[in-house]
């Protein structure tokens, strides 16, 4: 009996992955993001390094980490780079790409940038998780290790951007070549040996990664001279088979040098975060970061995933402008 379970693996990337962070602080270059969006005034350029932890969640995860660097060419022209690794109990990805971005001045102040990423990525599926749920009896489907080095890919990705008096708004199309990986498994495969216990089998094949479409809106104002406000809020997923991840941060920034921020996120549950930065000088600053959700782990006995409670990952990012 052959029968899909792409439902059930999807259920399971909502309830099993959502607990596992998998969003950055918005209070850095935002190119990771969208190409397009040029938001940082730097004189020449600025360079961004994060990692991400999660000491207290029951089952290990791997550090996460993004690094950024962006070189202003002059005020409307910019280029730049950024490596990323992610890494939860379902899936392995990681991204280097390299991008540049023109802005064209408009009436009144207004302007509208064009972005353009072009890099490599990979995308690994890991059958231990898979393992446990689609039990009774044990099976694989390949190394891990194997799966993902095989898994990498072009990736091109377009951002489009307008931008007015403190506001920013943005929309970003990745993965536009419909690269292909190996993503979650897509069949099961049953077959009845006796009456109380089926073989199951998982056939992991390449296959084209759906194209993701992320909305991003930034404002940004000042209460007073040394009080600036900014307010982030992205869409990633929409009406494509993306992360389906949505994220509003907010921050406040004193003196321009530290900083306070508080947000939410829901990638399929309700998280929070909460920053808080301090400037060595007005061009180094350091930031940390707490992403607080439920820490979801499967219970084999009553075959459904349960939360042990909230619990934050914490994130630390060095940014030096220059």
């Amino acid at each position: 009996m052959r029968r899909t379970i792409l439902i059930a693996i999807a259920a399971l990337s909502i309830t099993a992955a959502s607990a596992q962070v998998n969003t950055l602080s918005y209070n850095k270059p935002l190119a990771h993001l969208n190409p397009a969006i040029q938001n940082y005034d730097t004189e020449k350029g600025v360079l961004s390094i994060s990692g991400l932890v999660s000491p207290l969640t029951q089952e290990e995860v791997p550090l996460a980490y993004i690094g950024i660097f962006e070189y202003k060419i002059n005020d409307d022209f910019r280029v730049g780079a950024y490596s990323s690794s992610m890494e939860n109990r379902l899936v392995a990805k990681t991204s280097n790409m390299v991008y540049a971005s023109y802005r064209l001045p408009l009436d009144n102040g207004n302007y509208f940038t064009i972005g353009v990423d072009v890099g490599l990525f990979s995308l690994g599926t890991k059958s231990p998780e898979f393992n446990k749920v689609l039990a009774p009896n044990r099976f694989s489907f390949g190394e891990d290790s194997v799966a993902i080095g095989d898994a990498r890919a072009l990736d091109v990705g377009l951002g489009l951007a307008y931008a007015y008096n403190g506001f920013i708004g943005a929309i970003d199309f990745r993965k536009i070549t419909s690269p292909k990986a190996y993503p979650f498994p897509q069949a099961e495969f049953e077959s009845n040996t006796s009456k109380n216990l089926k073989d199951t089998a998982i056939n992991v094949a390449l296959d084209e990664v759906p194209a993701e479409v992320s909305i991003n809106l930034i404002y940004n104002w000042y209460a007073t001279k040394k009080l600036n406000f900014t307010h982030s809020f992205h869409m990633n997923g929409v009406g494509t088979g993306g992360n389906n991840f949505i994220s509003f941060q907010n921050f406040v920034e004193i003196n321009d040098r530290h900083s306070l921020g508080l947000g939410v996120y829901n990638n399929g549950n309700l998280g929070y975060v909460a920053s808080a930065g301090v400037g060595f000088t007005n061009n180094i600053k350091l930031e940390v970061n707490a992403f607080i959700g439920d820490d979801f782990n499967y219970d084999e006995q009553a075959k459904l995933y349960k939360t042990a409670g909230l619990v934050p990952s914490f994130e630390a990012n060095l940014r030096v402008e220059f």
